[in-house]
């Protein structure tokens, strides 16, 4: 046995002492042999407080079961003589079905490095100067709302 001559015996024993120990708790674990009690978070007192409300709650729902409706409103005459005087909403955009997406027919933009979009120039122009008094006018809604949801 030349292969295991190079290992210290010490090492040896002491890690298979360990190993040992270590299967002896596992199965004392297991076989359930240790403390029964199941410990304070299983044990619940019972307030009178909770035995109150709870009396109430089936008192409240017996109330509700008992309740009878009397539909017999429905079928006068004065009742149906009523008019609705409610007024009808016409349906209205409710939004894009892409926020992100272009408008049709708007101001053209270039991507600018930091990924924030900065509108063109003016035709004729290189850079924007301080001084310079043409002012950028925002894009105009399209004429069709084309890309809104309409209920």
């Amino acid at each position: 046995m030349q292969i295991f001559e190079h290992i210290n015996k010490r090492v040896a024993f002491g890690f298979g002492g360990v190993v040992l120990l270590l299967l002896g708790i596992f199965f004392y674990w297991l076989s359930g042999t240790g403390s029964k009690d199941p410990g304070p978070v299983s044990v619940l007192s019972e307030s009178p407080l909770d035995a109150t409300l709870g009396r109430e709650l089936l008192s409240a729902l017996a109330k509700l079961h008992s309740t009878k409706l009397d539909t017999t409103v429905f079928s006068d005459p004065v009742f149906a003589s009523l008019k609705d005087f409610g007024v009808e909403i016409a349906a209205q955009p409710v939004g894009r079905h892409n926020p992100f997406a272009a408008f049709i027919g708007s101001a053209t933009t270039e991507r600018g490095g930091s990924g924030i979009i900065k509108p063109t120039l003016p035709s004729g122009t290189d850079t924007a100067k301080p001084s310079d008094t043409s002012v950028l006018q925002p894009p105009k809604a399209p004429a069709n709302p084309g890309g809104f949801d309409v209920e």
